[in-house]
């Protein structure tokens, strides 16, 4: 069972009653590791999604622009087969990107 930050206060709380009061200083501080008592807060990555949702939808308007000449590049066969891999694995980096730093953003995280 891990304590809380409120069951350390309270456990300070006690100390200082009973006339431990560096005991109690040393409670809230943290202890003799010298930890905070508090996390450090994480910027959301605002730029880094609008970068790679701006990149995306250049991508994908590109991609769309030029569906003529994107259709007769990859069916040329040979080593040119290889072009639709390398662009699925391109769109796929950039959208999980993307999706990655929006979810960031709303402050969704996965469990550790």
């Amino acid at each position: 069972m891990e304590t809380t930050q409120f069951d350390k206060t309270m456990m300070a709380v006690a100390f200082a009653e009973a006339g431990e009061h560096d005991t109690a200083k040393e409670m809230l501080k943290g202890g003799a590791k010298g930890k905070s008592a508090h996390a450090p807060v994480k910027s959301k990555p605002y730029f880094k999604a609008l970068l790679f949702g701006a990149v995306s939808i250049s991508c994908y308007v590109l991609l769309f622009s030029n569906e003529r000449k994107v259709t007769d590049l990859c069916t040329l066969g040979g080593i040119n087969t290889m072009y639709p891999v390398l662009m699925a694995f391109f769109f796929s980096f950039i959208h999980g990107a993307f999706a990655s730093n929006l979810l960031g953003c709303l402050g969704l995280e996965a469990k550790k």
